[in-house]
């Protein structure tokens, strides 16, 4: 098996915000206070003499002009599941490992694309990049290997690569006891009996270990080996996809949400993508002191890219003033359905889509009640033989020996010239409704080049013209 560990050193928000500030040194702690303790620290703190498991007090005693962020477990679970809907799209297990200091891993054991160095640095390159984390990664034949890996050989090393089982073999037993995810007091007791690295633990007498130190520790070992199975229940995500952004600052115009909703419409799109769902409406609500703003957006495509649906949502929220201040930003799927996926077509790829695209542009810029689509109806008078529906709603075949474009209303024509008798169709009817017509249809060429539909009214002996073709 090959497992893909994605490690965060960095992971808190406040933290995450100054990550690039190396010259400043940086702590994470649990507890702002003389009380905390240092979760994490920078480069800069590190070569300060600064070290984890250091109390705020003592930090701040060797090194005053430390800043200090505090943990926020919040934001670490949004980040823990922005990435692990990022790893689903790689393959369809994700597992959170919780000994580790905030870690993830997704077996890539069927995905043999991605079973690359340099691919997969490049596709979790970019992911960092996007969300501005600090991350590392690792590989091995188990969950537990490829984080220590990826906490061990440091950010973009390719050494901490290792896809082949018989190079597993001799790298593990190389990792640092300190590493290791057990005990505190276990971890002392081993040190002092000289045991530095796996290999030597591996090398005393498992009896007299588990005798002296309890299993924990060959516990832990045989994970890491993959000498016994470590299962894990695979990451899940809430039913009902909604996502809600705070904002740094109150915005009062509609520029100032583009990106936190641009936010918004990327995380739902992915998480809708990892459950192979998709959704043609959207509810968006923008919440302020005193007041809150809603509205609906329906679309007819599914699989509208966020670039799309955030072109549609900004033509929809500068159609009205924003009079009101908006600290809150929130955004539901609703009524998910599932999709599969669209199989692409050899020709013409794309070209569906853009011309879906179009439309739900134009109903968003004029509004939906002035674009429509026609539908037939099964009635044999022009008048009445089609209506007006939402697009994508039309049925009914159409009359090809009829025209597509008809007046509102009939217009008089005085002495037509000449007709053309092949094209004659006479209707009768409409008594039941109390619209009775008795007409002769002709076409006709007007003299300046237009070809138009005409009838006579039997009864009156009067002509009109009814429409147009093209």
């Amino acid at each position: 098996m090959h497992w893909l560990a994605v490690q965060f050193p960095r992971l808190s928000v406040g933290l995450r915000e100054r990550v690039q500030a190396d010259a400043v040194a940086l702590a994470l702690v649990d507890v702002r206070g003389s009380a905390g303790t240092l979760l994490q620290v920078n480069a800069t703190a590190l070569q300060a003499g600064l070290r984890t498991g250091m109390t705020t007090a003592r930090a701040l005693a060797m090194l005053p002009e430390l800043q200090l962020c505090t943990r926020d477990p919040v934001a670490e679970v949004q980040a823990l599941s922005h990435w692990a809907r990022l790893l689903y799209s790689l393959a369809p297990q994700v597992v959170l490992l919780e000994e580790i200091s905030p870690a993830l891993a997704v077996d890539i054991s069927g995905n043999t694309r991605l079973q690359q160095d340099d691919t997969l640095l490049q596709v979790v390159a970019a992911w960092a990049a996007a969300t501005r984390l600090s991350v590392r990664v690792g590989v091995a034949p188990t969950p537990l290997g490829a984080a220590l890996l990826a906490q061990w050989q440091g950010a973009g090393s390719r050494s901490g690569f290792c896809l082949e089982p018989t190079d597993w073999a001799l790298l593990w037993p190389q990792i640092p006891i300190t590493l290791l995810p057990c005990a505190a007091a276990t971890r002392t007791a081993l040190l002092a009996l000289g045991v530095r690295h796996c290999a030597q633990l591996q090398a005393l007498d498992r009896a007299d270990l588990v005798r002296r130190l309890g299993p924990e520790s060959l516990h832990v070992l045989d994970r890491l080996s993959g000498r016994t199975s470590d299962p894990r229940p695979a990451l899940s995500f809430p039913v009902d996809p909604e996502v809600s952004i705070p904002l740094y600052s109150e915005i009062r115009h509609w520029e100032g949400l583009r990106f936190a909703l641009h936010r918004a419409l990327q995380d739902l799109q992915l998480l809708l993508r990892t459950q192979a769902q998709a959704s043609r409406s959207w509810l968006l609500q923008l919440q302020g002191r005193e007041r809150q703003w809603s509205s609906t957006l329906e679309v007819r495509d599914p699989t509208t890219n966020v670039e799309t649906l955030l072109t549609l949502w900004q033509w929809r929220l500068q159609q009205q003033p924003l009079d009101f201040a908006v600290h809150t930003l929130h955004l539901q799927a609703l009524a998910p359905q599932r999709w599969p996926g669209r199989q692409a077509t050899w020709w013409q790829d794309g070209a569906e889509e853009a011309r879906w695209q179009l439309v739900e542009q134009l109903r968003q810029r004029l509004g939906d009640v002035a674009v429509h689509a026609v539908a037939g109806v099964a009635d044999h008078r022009p008048d009445y033989a089609w209506q007006r529906v939402p697009p994508g709603a039309g049925q009914g075949e159409a009359n090809a020996a009829r025209p597509l474009w008809l007046l509102a209303q009939a217009l008089p024509l005085h002495a037509p010239s000449l007709f053309l008798p092949t094209q004659v169709e006479r209707i009768e009817g409409g008594w039941w409704d109390g619209r009775d017509q008795s007409r002769d249809y002709f076409r006709w060429r007007h003299p300046g080049g237009a070809l138009c539909w005409v009838y006579r009214d039997r009864r009156q002996g009067r002509f009109y013209v009814q429409g147009y073709f093209a």
